[in-house]
């Protein structure tokens, strides 16, 4: 009886928030009082245990969330980062495709270490004008950008933090040498199928009627790049050097985010580096707001999730998934990966972290293998979800219905996540 009342509640609030009645930030923490409820937790357990430990579970993963928003506002006050958009623009020419790609492999660059909304938004304004002004459809040019944001969203290092938290992944040693290495067949599968994609796409578009009625000179030159010296545009690479190179001396999230951030204002403005790291951790913090909001309340949901009663019930279940061989893995995940959408069961960022983590806690899969599935799942959320913040945006700044993005990439997306799965069946379950 206790596994179909929690099986209600998951269906109930993955209801609320499929028709969008319920946000995520809402829902998740109150499955994990109704979860807890359910198994007769005592209501001093609940506040003890459930909201208080469970809001500070994931501290870790939030506070590397903040210190990457922090980054990003440097880089945004800075001008670094419409510095790297401009030069990759001139750098195209007039070619529509070439443009693309030198916009979206620098979008890609960015978000390894840029985070949160406020990003999206800075990133996109510039990038998304200057492929419309050059006849890039406007569906098809914020395609072309969410494709280029997941792709670097794969390494990006708050996320990263956020897989190891949820899995247990080797919280609190150095980076595993497993993850970097399925992080970069994942890039590689990503990169193709984004490139196929994108080719493909163009060609069925040769017309590339103008969009905009200026031109993408007009557009750069509007782009206030703040003199930022060409030596600062490294420092979004200077995160990614420190944090996966230099791991096991200690440059974990947090001092490889603040590095890139001091190097960056003492590179631009070193008159003003106190002035704009202190405006940038105030802007950073409520760019990573609803980011850690939301993993509060992921948070206490897997601590309801880890209740003995509630493990005793569900395990028994989780163990009989067709997930016990390579192919029924790959299967099982690629045939389900369309789940991740509407904070579905998949949805790493809904119910897929409790999901997840009674997956990894229950033992029938190697931990590596849970967190590559995440992964590949993950690179399909990012893309196609229409619950997601960043698409919501980028279809409203470009014209179309959110739905729109879905559509068009959804099977695209499951094919990159089937080979990102049958690569992690190699690795992981031989």
């Amino acid at each position: 009886m206790i596994f179909f009342a929690l099986l209600l509640i998951f269906i109930v609030f993955a209801a609320l928030m499929f028709t969008r009645k319920m946000p995520a930030l809402l829902a998740v923490p109150t499955m994990a009082v109704l979860i807890a409820a359910v198994v007769g937790t005592s209501f001093s357990d609940i506040l003890n245990n459930i909201i208080s430990a469970g809001a500070v579970k994931l501290s870790a993963a939030y506070v590397a969330v903040f210190a990457g928003a922090m980054l990003g506002r440097v880089m945004m006050q800075t001008g670094i980062a419409e510095g790297i958009i401009k030069r990759a623009a001139e750098f195209g020419g007039e070619k529509p495709l070439v443009v693309a790609f030198g916009l979206m492999f620098v979008t890609a660059v960015l978000f390894t270490s840029l985070t949160g909304l406020g990003a999206i938004i800075m990133v996109g304004s510039l990038v998304l004008p200057i492929m419309m002004s050059l006849g890039v459809p406007r569906k098809l040019a914020g395609t072309f950008f969410l494709l280029a944001f997941a792709t670097g969203f794969i390494f990006n290092i708050s996320l990263i933090r956020f897989y190891r938290e949820i899995l247990q992944v080797a919280p609190d040693a150095q980076l595993p040498p497993e993850v970097v290495r399925f992080q970069l067949i994942l890039l590689a599968v990503m990169t193709v199928g984004t490139v196929v994609y994108t080719v493909i796409s163009a060609k069925r578009s040769p017309e590339l009627s103008l969009m905009t009625a200026a031109t993408k000179d007009e557009i750069v030159g509007k782009i206030d790049t703040k003199n930022a010296p060409l030596i600062s545009f490294l420092t979004p690479i200077i995160p990614l050097v420190l944090y996966f190179g230099f791991n096991q001396y200690g440059w974990k999230e947090i001092p490889s985010f603040l590095a890139g951030s001091i190097f960056g204002v003492l590179v631009t403005q070193p008159k003003r580096a106190i002035q704009t790291l202190v405006s940038s951790m105030i802007r950073g913090l409520e760019d990573g707001a609803p980011a850690a909001i939301l993993m509060m309340g992921i948070g206490m949901l897997i601590n309801a999730l880890q209740l003995p009663a509630v493990k005793a019930a569900i395990e028994p279940f989780i163990k009989m998934l067709p997930v016990g061989s390579a192919w029924s893995y790959v299967l099982f995940f690629g045939l389900l990966s369309p789940l991740a959408l509407y904070r579905g069961p998949f949805n790493l960022f809904g119910l897929g972290a409790g999901f997840f983590a009674i997956i990894a806690g229950a033992g029938i899969l190697p931990a590596m293998a849970v967190l590559a599935a995440a992964m590949a799942i993950v690179q399909l959320q990012n893309v196609c979800d229409p619950t997601n913040t960043h698409n919501v945006w980028v279809a409203n700044y470009v014209g179309v219905r959110v739905e729109e993005f879905t559509k068009s990439t959804i099977l695209t997306m499951i094919l990159i996540c089937f080979a990102g799965l049958i690569f992690a069946a190699i690795l992981f379950l031989r």
